[in-house]
């Protein structure tokens, strides 16, 4: 799922910039791996402002076209466009992705979100508890990261995406 977090309800990001992503689109997207073509020849464009989701049987490529269009692995052939331009490191910075399974650090949930924050110089407690609230994991906050639930643990996971302060999330 691609996601803008302004439609999360409440946008943390604090500058505004000026080149926009939107509209997102792909042109003739192809991957291959193996000798196998996975994705072949997708035309897509997700236009501002909106959830867009993607639906199909297990093995479609959902996941390997998120992948795609977040910038982690390269297309064999075609074009990934954000606002009209190829995905340069500065855009990918402004989206974050958010596993199937997520890999935590072996640390405490709090230090999980120290963690990001930090990397944005933006960590405070008062930052830290507001994300795990948001997300609901605020009684866990002290508890070591490895020994929350599977769904605790994607939670925890989408508060380090926040975190960032993405304008698109990959779900």
């Amino acid at each position: 799922m691609l996601e803008s977090t302004a439609s999360l309800g409440q946008n943390y990001r604090t500058a505004v910039n000026t080149t926009t992503l939107f509209p997102m689109e792909t042109r003739g997207l192809v991957y291959q791996a193996g000798g196998k073509r996975l994705i072949d020849g997708i035309d897509l464009k997700i236009s501002a402002d909106s959830i867009t989701v993607m639906m199909g049987a297990n093995g479609a490529g959902k996941s390997l076209l998120l992948r795609l269009l977040h910038g982690l692995i390269t297309p064999n052939a075609g074009k990934v466009l954000w606002g009209g331009e190829p995905l340069t490191e500065a855009l990918r910075k402004r989206q974050a992705m958010v596993f199937q399974r997520p890999v935590l650090l072996r640390r405490s949930v709090t230090a999980n979100i120290k963690f990001v924050l930090n990397l944005n110089a933006t960590a405070n407690s008062d930052r830290c508890h507001e994300l795990l609230c948001h997300v609901g994991l605020a009684a866990q906050a002290k508890q070591p990261a490895r020994l929350l639930s599977v769904g605790e643990q994607q939670r925890l996971a989408l508060a380090r995406a926040l975190a960032l302060e993405p304008e698109i999330m990959f779900l």
